[in-house]
């Protein structure tokens, strides 16, 4: 596993204690090194990747930042990706633990189209400013805060989008700046480590694809539609007649939900899911972190169905039970 990952763990991550505390008092900056980016030049950009992710790519403008996902034939997630638009080309941000063999299948499907593939990794640096009073930092330090979530305000070569609230998070920001850029000294707070990002995406209920979990899902099993990451209007991509079929023939059985365990660890992505009533596993660990005061929040896929009554937990045993907590925001049929 790659060391910038927070944990050695595919989609777990451990915060230290003190980070939280940190976050409470004031807003703190996380240097996200998991994260990569391919970048999709040419003439053809838009119309390629139009044609292989589940969002509408070609309506969205320079100064948003876009949820969208990549699906095998059998419509399940391969990558989910932070996307936007720079310059002439499309940035597309993924957990580097799935780039290479993601860029690689996207190149096989370039054909005659002119659109280069290619890591640009090395060009960004990826943070996060967590914290209430995050956007008067950003103010104080002559940057404008985005007013609405998934929006992007883009000054010197720093761009700023604001991410949706969390419970226990007033204000995220996700802030790209060219390479070689300090942020830590033109924003003055202090610095924590990946994991309390990765925290506050799972408090905000927005999922990420990684190696354990790859073609684990159809887009909506994990509420991507919801959060705008499929677009039902928009032409053909692998998969779509799948992801189509699960909008339409009646209501949606698997849901994912936030969720907090009292236990040391952070699963692993990709981990099984009991029911008090089953015998085998009925769910799947999205993503976890540790939480602020202790156990661990994390991301559940299971069936509706099984929230009805009984118990969850992790593992085969009891042990590890499953607090399902409500979503922070709204489910809704974005076809309706």
């Amino acid at each position: 596993m790659l060391e910038a990952v927070a944990t050695h763990v595919s989609g777990a991550f451990m915060a230290a204690p003190h980070e939280f505390a940190l976050m409470r008092r004031r807003p703190v900056l996380a240097r996200l090194d998991g994260l990569g980016r391919i970048r999709v030049e040419g003439p053809d950009a838009v119309t390629f990747l139009q044609s292989q992710l589940t969002s509408d790519v070609a309506g969205r403008g320079t100064e948003e930042l876009q949820l969208n996902g990549y699906c095998s034939a059998k419509g399940r997630l391969l990558a989910s990706f932070h996307q936007w638009r720079d310059g002439d080309g499309i940035e597309l941000q993924l957990p580097r633990e799935i780039l290479a063999p993601v860029m690689k299948r996207l190149s096989m499907f370039v054909l005659r189209l002119k659109a280069k593939i290619a890591d640009d990794s090395a060009r960004h640096i990826a943070s996060a400013l967590i914290g209430r009073g995050a956007g008067d930092v950003l103010a104080r330090a002559g940057i404008e805060p985005p007013a609405q979530p998934w929006s992007m305000t883009i000054a010197d070569g720093l761009r700023v989008a604001r991410m949706p609230a969390a419970p226990g998070v007033d204000e995220r920001f996700m802030l790209l700046a060219d390479a070689g850029s300090e942020l830590e000294r033109t924003l003055g707070v202090d610095t924590v480590g990946e994991a309390l990002w990765w925290w506050s995406e799972i408090a905000a209920a927005v999922p990420t694809v990684f190696a354990a979990t790859q073609e684990r899902f159809v887009p909506q099993m994990i509420n991507f539609e919801v959060l705008g990451g499929v677009s039902f209007k928009k032409g053909c991509y692998p998969g779509q007649e799948v992801v189509a079929r699960s909008q339409y023939l009646g209501k949606l059985k698997r849901r994912m939900h936030p969720g907090h365990a009292a236990v040391d660890q952070p699963p692993a992505a990709g981990a099984d899911i009991y029911h008090s009533a089953e015998a085998g596993a009925v769910g799947t660990v999205v993503m976890s972190a540790t939480a602020p005061d202790g156990g661990v929040d994390l991301l559940v896929e299971l069936p509706v169905a099984k929230l009805e009554s009984g118990e969850l937990h992790l593992g085969n045993m009891p042990a590890g039970r499953i607090e399902v907590r409500p979503l922070p925001y709204a489910l809704f049929d974005p076809t309706a």
